[in-house]
């Protein structure tokens, strides 16, 4: 494209980005994306699509409500959150290098997480934190680790079919305790920010599919740094990962669920079949090594990032969002 006809994108573009947000401003006080008001039985609207403003409610308010705004502040709050746990830390000279340190660090890390979450969703959102209502912790997160547990352990299966995979006796039970509360860290970590912000956010401007293709290409960038990253590594988290987790949550609308499958996956991966790196060995109950074509075994990425895994993930993931178009669980954009 001629450098005269990227300024007259640019100028279109932004155009167009002007008119949104002029049209935002002038909506109704009371901004709820257009939907279906049978999706949501108990009242009509997820709990991300109606913000009530405060009486004389201004523009500055309304751009606090603006979702580009909102995810900027939840991003704040959570990043605020890691950091003040690691000031604390330092302060307190509190060294997670026993069991038990490594244990209690990790628990009271997720429930940091998840407190924090739910003051943004209080003082921005101005409503209750629905999706991690007490009541659906225990079903919810069951079902997830179920189905991650399954997923990974079925994934892992088919690849020692397949002659890629052995599988052999590991650190044993010693380190069990502490990789499933690792694993509860990061998949809370990991639920509260692709699902909880990320997804929901955008979701609830642009609609459910271009929110899942934004998840998607982004929960796959975040992974640019991890060991072995490459362009198809990166595509293929994401298309898995990103993917199945976007489908989780538009079917359960609500956050245990991807918080339990992320922690079995985790926990599967590293603290079970010790798979997290191929070639070397891990702390877990098992450990695993992996040889034959890039394609089957991941690479340096590990299995996760196998053809096998990455279409074992898909097919859960359109298998539950057909199950959720039929609840008419679905989005349609709003801006």
């Amino acid at each position: 494209m001629s450098a005269a006809g990227i300024q007259v994108t640019n100028k279109l573009l932004a155009r167009e980005a002007a008119s949104i947000w002029e049209a935002y401003l002038k909506s109704p006080p009371n901004y709820t994306p257009r939907m279906d008001p049978s999706v949501f039985p108990t009242g009509g609207s997820p709990m991300n699509a109606s913000t009530s403003f405060p009486a004389g409610h201004n523009r500055i308010w309304r751009f606090v409500q603006f979702p580009l705004t909102r995810f900027a502040i939840a991003l704040v709050f959570m990043i605020g959150t890691v950091l003040l746990l690691q000031a604390v830390a330092t302060v307190t000279h509190f060294k997670p290098s026993s069991g038990l340190g490594a244990s209690v660090a990790a628990g009271l890390t997720s429930m940091a997480l998840m407190a924090a979450y739910a003051v943004y969703v209080r003082l921005i959102e101005r409503r209750h934190v629905t999706e991690l209502a007490a009541t659906r912790a225990a079903p919810e997160v069951a079902v997830g680790f179920l189905l991650g547990g399954l997923l990974f352990s079925l994934i892992m299966l088919m690849l020692w079919l397949a002659g890629v995979a052995t599988i052999g006796k590991g650190a044993g039970w010693a380190t069990v305790g502490i990789q499933l509360l690792s694993a509860l860290e990061l998949g809370v970590l990991q639920a509260i920010l692709v699902c909880g912000i990320l997804f929901r956010i955008v979701e609830e401007g642009l609609g459910t599919w271009i929110a899942l293709a934004l998840t998607v290409v982004l929960f796959g960038a975040a992974h640019a740094a991890g060991p072995g990253a490459s362009l198809a590594s990166e595509s293929a988290i994401g298309l898995e990962a990103g993917t199945l987790l976007a489908a989780v949550y538009v079917y359960s609308r609500g956050l245990w669920a991807p918080i339990g499958l992320l922690t079995a996956w985790n926990f599967a991966e590293g603290g079970v079949f010790g798979a997290s790196v191929p070639g070397h060995m891990q702390s877990g109950l098992l450990v695993s090594r992996f040889h034959g074509p890039q394609i089957l075994t991941g690479g340096a990425a590990g299995p996760e990032v196998s053809i096998v895994a990455v279409l074992s993930c898909l097919m859960v993931a359109t298998w539950l969002f057909q199950r959720a178009r039929r609840k008419v669980s679905l989005i349609r954009p709003s801006l």
